[in-house]
């Protein structure tokens, strides 16, 4: 399965910030993994049975379902007099709505449309006459099927799917309810995503879905999947959204599962990417469902330098974690001595060593769109002659110790202040004396730091520049703790 995040810039909505201010034994799971692409549509791929539910304990309290509590209406539930008629709900108004309050009358009305008397037929008839008059009431100026913007009668922000999430044998409804007072612009489509129960025949909204205390709607929710990712016995719903800010757009998945009493989310991390494409598969090869996202490119120049990576999210102590993080690889010689240092702490002295001395031979000076200034270059062949240093202090080879650190004292006289030469002295002073290659990296270390004002490789970082930090100047040392940044 194969899905491309969208782009563009999204209009800001009004209510998307609160008052105060986006491993078991996995053979069921792989019955049901996609195999090819599929279109972002809200129509569900659900497996051919509910899995029998495996008892889970019920979670603690959070702010989030605090939060999705108050803003459901009280029970219970009863049926709109049969002379009720929906009219559109009023715009906020400032004198007398709170957020809150605002959000639950409307929730409220959107239950008294799913009940009323007149389309009880059907829980589906009622729903569609339900969502049709929801995008009915949608702001005038939305983009409409006319215009081509979205396919069919409905938005893609209003849709519907039935299951019996939590194996209890009752039915539940997941419906995604165009935002109040909201239109849809692309690729900004806000919703608010509820679980209705039924009860007696009538729908009772149980949990509106909430990712983020300070953002209640989703934009452009589509619906992935209904099923048993991860081989626990029960249910999983799994959302993508879509959301902008003023130059990026982040694709982003929601998964978790209803219990019956509440909505657990299972994402220990934000599962989100800048401008992403993402596919569903069995990553890891441990049966169960894990999410692959490549992209990461922020859209605007104060990002800085930046390049694509590769996030694995997979099912780990009972949550969805990130457990790979991975660059694309890069001629950039920022990254190639990036690269290097990762090579060096994984054992991988070869590749470490092609990468440093890619930087430490190039002829002149390496020139990109701005970001290396000469002294930029100077630190950055100074630090990927220190990583070649260490890896021939490990290989015993002391005289090509020597002879990249005299080439780099040769071309380092424009560059008075580059602390990177004098590490090199130290290296070499300490691994004649000692033969030891670790202590000789350390020793590099601690002179960095007694000149870490130096020592940074960029006057200035954008937000989305990978940086390494002081106690990975020496590689070798895996027992080192995070320290601040260069």
């Amino acid at each position: 399965m194969l899905i491309v995040g969208m782009v563009g810039c999204a209009r800001p909505s009004p209510l998307s910030h609160p008052e105060a201010a986006p491993t078991a034994t996995a053979t069921s799971a792989l019955a049901h993994l996609p195999t090819t692409a599929i279109a972002p549509t809200p129509t569900p791929v659900p497996p051919d049975a509910t899995p029998t539910p495996t008892p889970q304990p019920l979670p603690t309290d959070t702010p989030r379902e605090s939060l999705s509590l108050g803003l459901l209406p009280s029970e219970p539930v009863t049926a709109p007099p049969d002379d009720w008629t929906p009219t559109r709900p009023a715009p906020f108004d400032v004198e007398k709505d709170t957020q809150a309050s605002w959000v639950r009358e409307y929730i409220q009305i959107v239950t008294d449309l799913l009940n009323t008397r007149n389309t009880m037929e059907d829980a589906q008839s009622r729903v569609d006459t339900a969502l049709a008059q929801l995008t009915a009431w949608m702001p005038a100026d939305s983009a409409r099927a006319d215009t081509g913007a979205y396919e069919g009668p409905l938005p893609p922000n209003a849709w519907a799917v039935s299951r019996d999430l939590n194996g209890d044998g009752e039915t539940e409804w997941l419906i995604s309810v165009p935002a109040r007072d909201q239109g849809c612009w692309v690729p900004y489509c806000p919703a608010y995503l509820i679980i209705f129960k039924m009860r007696e025949g009538l729908f009772v909204p149980a949990a509106i879905l909430i990712e983020d205390e300070n953002v209640w709607d989703v934009s452009s929710p589509v619906l992935l999947m209904v099923d048993d990712l991860n081989a626990d016995g029960l249910l999983e719903v799994m959302v993508e959204q879509t959301s902008c800010g003023a130059h990026t757009c982040f694709t982003g998945i929601i998964i978790g599962q209803w219990d019956g009493q509440r909505w657990r989310s299972l994402a220990a991390d934000p599962v989100m990417q800048a401008y992403t494409t993402y596919t569903l598969t069995d990553h890891t090869g441990d049966g169960l469902l894990d999410i692959v996202m490549h992209g990461g490119m922020y859209g605007s120049v104060g990002a800085g330098l930046q390049r694509p990576r590769t996030q694995v999210f997979a099912w780990r102590d009972g949550a969805y974690r990130l457990i790979e993080d991975t660059p694309d690889p890069s001629d950039h010689p920022y990254y190639q001595m990036l690269d290097a240092n990762t090579a060096l702490a994984n054992g991988e002295r070869d590749t470490a060593l092609e990468l440093a001395l890619a930087v430490i031979n190039y002829p002149g000076v390496y020139e990109d769109d701005g970001w290396l200034t000469p002294e930029a270059w100077a630190r950055i062949v100074g630090y990927t002659t220190l990583e070649a240093m260490f890896i021939y202090a490990q290989q015993g080879d002391v005289e090509a110790m020597r002879q990249v650190h005299a080439a780099l004292i040769a071309r380092s006289y424009n560059a008075p202040h580059d602390p990177y030469p004098g590490a090199g002295w130290y290296a070499l002073e300490v691994y004649e004396s000692t033969g030891d290659a670790l202590a000789a990296c350390l020793a590099a270390e601690n002179f960095i730091a007694a000149h870490a004002e130096d020592a940074p490789f960029f006057e200035w970082y954008g937000y989305g520049t990978e940086r390494i930090t002081l106690d990975r100047i020496c590689p070798l040392d895996r027992a080192a703790e995070e320290s601040p940044l260069l």
